[in-house]
């Protein structure tokens, strides 16, 4: 009896133990979601100048020279104490556990692009960084330059007057109050759906790349630096939440640029994303907030690294690790046009702010490269869409005759002398570096997948995966842009979309101080207008224009056209409506006007009154009446018909010899070894097509396959495995909810994408007709009633249905861009004047200096 007591005693002892250190753990944990104003943060700090360049006599230091954190940057080993750990919600919004997604698990391909896979609830986030403290931070050190450029050859910033360029905005009159009282209606309708998400990103990732909308919780698709928190910065500002903004100026504060969770920063998506939206919100705020621009130095003295190369092109994924910065590096030969030549926007607008030439320099041996390569290509003009930017290869004629090339403009030569051992491609010795090394990457995050091969059983290899050059004792990789190996594309789609949208962007930012940029861009309109445009055939009566796409499989092959209409493209309207006014080209206004108007049919053509992203039309013929032709459609439906009655037929015949035979395996009895006769046992019924079993004297009659299925007409008519023409045209018009004109949807998705908009909102501002925001106001109704989710705004995967099913996925340019661009569409002209302000690709004003 006393044991049993005493072992009674300590069992309630330990269950009390227990329960305390319960309740004392729970009271420590961090708060869910830190909802405090901090103080402005404006203090002024002197911002890194550009190092001291290398004498090339003396020899290079041993160490690498140190970079001390700006003040405000962080320890990233420390866990975030503001990072919030409650649970996912599922579909329905209640709180459900969640399995993280394995690694391995192949992407649905309805899911658009894919990423490398940082998803997982906050709680999962949290334990991941846990893991992660106890392994040493790597941080990136700034390190001397293999080929550095001396001061003497850098090529230098503009300098004088800005010229006189002509107005772009149209001149508006007084609206009357009714339109007034309407206007701010949309306007305050439109902020509230930016607030609804803004705070879905805040309560559930606010310090990571990405919410997600279904079931909460983050994605660090984009370093896991806070993508949204910088991209959103001056999207804030400009709808009046300068509250908001002090909070997220104060997140910003916590970034640190120098280090990070992968292997290899995405050059473009940086410096679209996060030097971009560091200088935007810097400039539309007045430059009172000064820790902005310091964070945009800290992250640019990072990317510099990138274009420590032989011939100072870029590297697109950047190894920062210190271990890594130091081997030698040269530009991938399979480098994405948009991404390549994407960068002279911010890394100009910097180096106005900071008077460092350096930032300039980077981007204009870009720029030289491309105008010498852009009447050298096959299609002159425009540039493929993959270009070989190692500067190792020797560059081919559109005849296929090598021609040797000129050292690049305005470059200096190396002063660091390369060992023949550089010029090999050094492969990793270790499994981790191997995965590393062949992980998948997203080229273009504003990109759609494009196929580069025309043999699908011969993909293309990823630009990380092709080395350069297996030697490099002879040129040292000096050279300037080529044609990347395999098939060559051109047209303004993603992969190159940005490249020609930056051209007339970067002039006005230089105050046309720079003549390069306009001369690329009226080659640039001219081989668009000759090889590119075309007017697609539809049903209505409507003027409309698209953009196709050019592929060359071989040098020696012919051009094979693909006329689509794709959603990146919408931003061409906006483009040419730019380039108009800028350059004088007057024709090129009505020409945008049926560019930016094709989009608008697109999104008024589906259930949801939302564009697909990509799908292919019918091109009317030139100087021909261009008008609606149901023949013609049909035909492009179903273009093999003679081809599939046949194999439909040979089809039909196989299966009825097949069916014969098991009809007699059947009929054989089981008693004995005749079967039974084919007269009692099987009868053609010529209204079904198919055969049926009559009932024999010794056996049970069975239901024939359709007549046992409930609500079917056992008379109906089966279906024919080789239609009419008629009959298969219209099936795919139903089955594929084609609109009038569309022959086939490749790509149903919709990204939550800015570049419909972005033209609207620019045609109406540079002519001032309200017919731009009836359109777009229709297109926001759309948008925001089918992408709403009880958390933010989600992308849908089929915008063709009356209920589409969405994924768990809402990019940065949700709040930088679309919903930037339907609120300015409705604001006072003078908001973010385009003639006061250039706008990078990811919708952030630059301010346009004075000089």
């Amino acid at each position: 009896m006393f044991r049993a007591r005493r072992y009674r005693v300590l069992l309630i002892f330990a269950a009390v133990f227990v329960l305390a250190i319960i309740h004392f753990s729970r009271s420590r944990q961090p708060p869910t979601v830190t909802l405090g104003v901090p103080p402005p943060v404006d203090r002024p700090v002197s911002y890194p100048q550009s190092p001291p360049a290398a004498d090339n006599k003396g020899p290079a230091p041993e160490t690498p020279l140190p970079t001390p954190l700006l003040e405000g940057s962080t320890d990233p080993s420390t866990p975030d104490e503001d990072v919030p750990s409650q649970p996912p919600y599922s579909d329905n919004g209640l709180s459900t556990p969640e399995r993280p997604k394995p690694s391995d698990e192949p992407p649905s391909k309805e899911d658009g692009p894919q990423f490398p896979d940082n998803s997982g609830s906050q709680s999962q986030g949290k334990l991941d960084s846990d893991r992660l403290e106890d392994q040493p931070a790597s941080h990136w050190k700034k390190l001397p330059e293999r080929y550095p450029v001396t001061p003497a050859d850098l090529v230098k910033l503009p300098t004088g007057k800005s010229k006189s360029l002509p107005k772009l905005q149209a001149k508006f009159s007084d609206e009357a109050s009714e339109d007034k009282i309407k206007r701010l209606n949309r306007l305050s309708t439109i902020k509230a759906t930016f607030e609804h998400a803004w705070d879905g990103y805040k309560k559930n990732a606010m310090g990571h790349d990405e919410v997600m909308p279904l079931r909460g919780g983050f994605r660090d698709p984009f370093n896991g630096w806070g993508a949204t928190l910088v991209d959103t910065l001056d999207t804030l500002w400009i709808m009046g939440l300068e509250e908001e903004f002090s909070i997220a100026v104060d997140q910003v504060k916590k970034i640190d640029f120098t280090t990070n969770k992968k292997s290899e920063i995405p050059v473009f998506e940086t410096a679209i994303r996060y030097l971009g939206g560091l200088l935007g919100a810097y400039d539309i705020s007045g430059h009172k907030y000064d820790l902005l621009l310091e964070k945009a130095v800290e992250l640019a003295e990072v990317l510099m690294g990138a274009f420590d190369t032989p011939n100072r092109m870029p590297m697109l994924f950047y190894k920062w690790k210190p271990g890594d910065a130091a081997n030698f590096h040269r530009a991938s030969s399979m480098s994405v046009l948009a991404e390549l030549g994407s960068l002279s926007v911010e890394f100009t607008r910097l180096a106005q702010l900071t008077r460092d030439d350096k930032y300039y320099d980077a981007i204009a041996r870009i720029t030289n490269e491309l105008e010498k390569f852009q009447s050298q290509t096959s299609m002159p003009g425009l540039w493929p869409m993959k270009v070989d930017a190692s500067g190792c290869t020797v560059a081919q004629s559109p005849t296929g005759h090598e021609a040797p090339r000129d050292l690049p403009r305005n470059s200096s030569t190396p002063t660091a002398t390369q060992t023949p051992a550089e010029g090999i491609i050094s492969y990793p010795t270790d499994a981790e570096s191997y995965r590393i090394l062949l992980e998948s990457r997203q080229l273009h995050e504003n990109a759609q997948p494009a196929i580069y091969n025309t043999n699908p059983q011969i993909p293309d290899p990823k630009a990380h995966e092709i080395p350069t050059s297996t030697g490099d004792t002879a040129g040292y990789c000096r050279g300037g842009l080529t044609s990347a190996p395999g098939p060559q594309q051109f047209g303004l789609a993603a992969p190159g979309d940005s490249t020609y949208e930056y051209l007339p962007k970067e002039y006005m930012l230089l105050g046309g101080l720079n003549e390069q940029y306009r001369t690329m861009y009226e080659k640039t309109a001219d081989a668009a207008r000759k090889h590119l445009l075309f007017r697609p055939m539809i049903k209505d009566d409507r003027d409309i224009r698209f953009l196709a796409t050019v592929t060359k499989p071989r040098l020696d092959a012919e051009f094979v056209y693909q006329y689509e209409g794709a959603h990146l493209t919408c931003f061409a309207g906006g483009m040419f409506a730019i380039g108009s006014k800028l350059f004088g080209i007057d024709n090129d206004l009505k020409l945008a006007a049926k560019l930016t108007d094709g989009c608008v049919w697109a999104y008024e053509s589906t259930k949801t009154g939302i564009m697909p992203e990509q799908f292919q039309m019918i091109p009317c013929k030139e100087d021909e009446p261009c008008v609606w032709d149901e023949a013609k459609y049909w035909k492009a439906l179903d273009p093999n018909e003679k081809e599939r009655i046949a194999w439909g037929k040979q089809q039909k015949e196989l299966s009825a010899k097949m069916e014969e035979k098991k009809e007699e395996v059947r009929g054989i009895q089981t008693n004995g070894t005749s079967p039974v006769p084919r007269s009692h046992r099987e009868k053609r019924n010529p209204e079904r097509g198919n055969w049926h079993v009559i009932a024999s004297p010794t056996h049970t009659p069975k239901p024939s396959d359709s007549s046992d299925v409930k609500g079917r007409d056992p008379k109906g008519p089966s279906i024919d495995p080789t239609p009419s023409h008629e009959e298969f045209a219209l099936s795919r018009i139903q089955n594929e909810h084609l609109p009038p004109g569309v022959v086939r949807i490749n790509s149903r998705i919709y990204l939550l994408r800015p570049e419909a908009i972005e033209s609207v909102f620019i045609m109406y501002r540079l002519t001032g007709d309200e017919y731009w925001r009836e359109k777009g106001w229709k297109m926001f109704e759309a948008i925001a009633k089918y992408t709403r989710t009880e958390i933010a705004h989600a992308t849908i995967k089929d915008v063709t249905v009356d209920k589409p099913p969405k994924s768990d996925e809402m990019q940065s340019f949700w709040l930088a861009e679309t919903l930037k661009y339907f609120y300015l569409l409705f604001s006072e002209p003078n908001v973010v004047d385009l003639d006061e302000y250039v706008l990078n690709t990811e919708a952030h004003p630059f301010k346009r200096p004075v000089y």
